[in-house]
């Protein structure tokens, strides 16, 4: 179960260097987490992924419900503590969070974090639109600025893209809602999402705002598969944990839990478990 006073939201920019000498110090982490009996989990506020209810301060989503299956394995509560991706790593190094639910793996990140060996679920990203705009396919972005979610492994796709296609200027947002709104207004032409956030959205109103002008294909991260999410942990003192959290998702997925989870959200395609693409 998730613990009252859950979702305070930090917000920090840019990535640290190492972890700070008090936490490179802690002997394991897991066993402060069942001492203490709840882990503080560093969440995204990227329905259907991942949201914490006003009304009652429930952590709701995917990576909600991934991570309350894990914390039951391990018999501790949750803390969720909403993040923007640019934060990540500071609160990290800070111990304001033990892990982080969920992120794409990326070399630059792994410089500086863990990551679990076993992903959850893959990533559908999508290149959108303004809905009745003439912009209808990604090459009519030629020159025009598009927009991004700094911190994000999007950030690499947009700039292959703009490699690919010669768009224009790249901006970079904090979080998900600011880049929208600047594109429903025009003052970008385009913007990389999450396909499964895009999905829920257009179920909850069928005359949304945006189209997809193209689902992104893993090779715009020189890869073979979708991206794979992830948690993400300190590199110290962690080994038991990332542990514990590897037997928890092996133990959803050898039941069929990993399925039942993502249909809940209306996540069917076979994509979002196999990481093939298309």
């Amino acid at each position: 179960m998730t613990r009252m006073g859950a979702g305070a939201i930090i917000t920090t920019s840019g990535l640290v260097t190492g972890i700070n000498s008090a936490q490179a110090e802690a002997a394991d982490v897991l066993a402060d987490i069942k001492k203490r009996g709840f882990m503080r989990v560093g969440a995204f506020s990227v329905p259907p992924e991942s949201w914490v209810d006003v009304g009652s301060g429930e952590w709701k989503g995917v990576d909600a419900d991934f991570t309350l299956s894990i914390a039951k394995q391990i018999g501790v509560e949750v803390d969720p503590i909403i993040l923007t991706h640019s934060a990540f790593a500071p609160s990290l190094d800070s111990q304001r969070v033990d892990v982080i639910a969920m992120l794409y793996r990326t070399p630059e990140r792994a410089k500086v974090v863990a990551y679990n060996t076993r992903p959850t679920w893959y990533g559908i990203d999508v290149l959108v639109a303004r809905k009745n705009d003439p912009i209808k396919k990604t090459s009519d972005l030629k020159g025009k600025p598009i927009g991004t979610v700094r911190g994000s492994a999007q950030e690499l796709e947009a700039l292959a893209i703009q490699k690919k296609f010669g768009t224009g200027d790249i901006h970079k947002y904090d979080t998900a809602d600011p880049m929208l709104m600047d594109l429903k207004a025009g003052r970008i032409d385009g913007a990389i999402w999450w396909g499964y956030t895009f999905d829920y959205a257009q179920r909850q109103n069928p005359d949304y705002d945006f189209a997809v002008l193209e689902p992104l294909a893993p090779s715009y991260l020189g890869s073979d598969t979708l991206p794979a999410n992830y948690y993400v942990f300190s590199k110290n003192g962690t080994a038991s944990l990332i542990k514990a959290f590897d037997d928890g998702i092996e133990k959803i997925i050898a039941s069929g839990e990993n399925k039942a989870i993502l249909a809940k959200y209306g996540m069917t395609n076979a994509s979002y478990l196999t990481g093939k693409f298309g």
